[in-house]
């Protein structure tokens, strides 16, 4: 049986360990908030690149369809609809204002006729592409800008520590529900479009944690085997 300090310094090690894997992540929180530091925005040249509000999550499809929350707004369109840098729907709203929460994509007559251009994200959330039309009765070609629907934001109640789901992705505490709205609703603030967020893991710190955890490890590790050499020496005298 391990010894429970033993378990305990472990358990912190695989922590660091995690937090510091991640930390060059796009949208990475770290577990241990003693290396948490401001999220960085970065810009980016993809019009479907964006970066939450600070504290705000979007929602996506994991396991079983069940909602878990990302920052790493790295979105790309994959047969009309939007996705993840990893290929998960992500939620929002498809007739602009907050009803029925739905996987986000364009109109799919639109994107299998290869209609649907210029797809890019407004500060408020809304998904538009640019979508060439005919007037019937002048022949005119012209570009209109449609709405595909508006990007959903999520956030906990103050004090709740999400629960880690896959890299990158955490779920709602049991009994928690968060907040979800859009963004530049007056709750959320707006998206920073053309940008990503960098993560925010404080990589020295993230390393110093990670050596201290080490060194605890060992020093305990130390004392357990100077500890059972003495027991061991006691019991021979005993005999």
């Amino acid at each position: 049986m391990i010894d429970a300090a033993v378990a305990a310094g472990m358990a912190q090690i695989r922590l660091r360990e995690r937090d510091l894997s991640q930390a060059f992540r796009a949208g990475f929180t770290p577990e241990a908030s003693d290396v948490a530091e401001r999220a960085v925005v970065l810009p980016s040249s993809d019009p479907l690149s964006v970066a939450a509000p600070e504290g705000a999550y979007f929602i996506t499809a994991g396991a079983g369809n069940a909602a878990e929350f990302s920052r790493d707004g790295r979105f790309t369109l994959h047969d009309g609809a939007l996705r993840t840098s990893d290929g998960r729907a992500v939620f929002g709203y498809a007739g602009g204002r907050p009803a029925t929460l739905v996987p986000l994509r364009v109109d799919p007559v639109d994107a299998a006729l290869g209609r649907a251009t210029d797809v890019a994200f407004a500060p408020d959330g809304t998904l538009s592409y640019a979508r060439a039309a005919v007037d019937p009765r002048t022949g005119e070609r012209r570009i209109e800008r449609v709405a595909a629907g508006r990007l959903a934001l999520a956030r906990f109640p103050a004090g709740t520590q999400p629960v880690r789901a896959a890299a990158g992705y955490v779920r709602a505490p049991a009994g928690i529900v968060p907040h979800v709205g859009v963004p530049a609703d007056g709750r959320f603030a707006a998206l920073a479009t053309h940008a990503r967020d960098a993560g925010g893991v404080n990589l020295p710190a993230a390393l110093e944690k990670l050596n201290d955890a080490y060194r605890a490890f060992d020093a305990l590790r130390s004392a357990n085997h100077a500890r059972g050499s003495f027991e061991k020496t006691t019991l021979d005298l005993v005999k």
